[in-house]
């Protein structure tokens, strides 16, 4: 198993489009980043918003585009000290590839 090194930057998660994926990558998180206190581990801010539009169903045409939220909710983030952001849903990264060069943090 790999492990990775705290490099100090505050991640900012946003969870919520298939609970269990973000429950999946914070758990993977813990498990790969060593710490011997709570306070050697990574700051994590995360939103889990469960209402975000379906990504598949916009994909398909059929239903309203979660870019706006996608958007918003990163960049909400971003406002509360996220330094590295990441989304744990494939079907997410269809729409953020469009605006992630304009969000002010990667």
């Amino acid at each position: 198993m790999t492990k990775y090194k705290k490099n100090g930057k505050k991640l900012g998660v946003l969870g919520g489009m298939g609970p269990a994926a973000a429950a999946e990558f914070l758990r993977q998180l813990a498990a790969k980043c060593p710490a011997a206190t709570d306070q050697e581990h990574p700051v994590v801010y995360m939103i889990g918003d469960c209402e975000i539009p379906d990504r598949s169903t916009a994909i398909f045409g059929k239903g309203e585009s979660p870019a706006p939220v996608l958007e918003a909710r990163l960049r909400q983030l971003c406002d509360m000290g996220a330094e590295v952001l990441a989304v744990p849903c494939n079907t997410a990264h269809y729409f953020i590839d469009d605006f992630k060069a304009a969000l002010p943090q990667p």
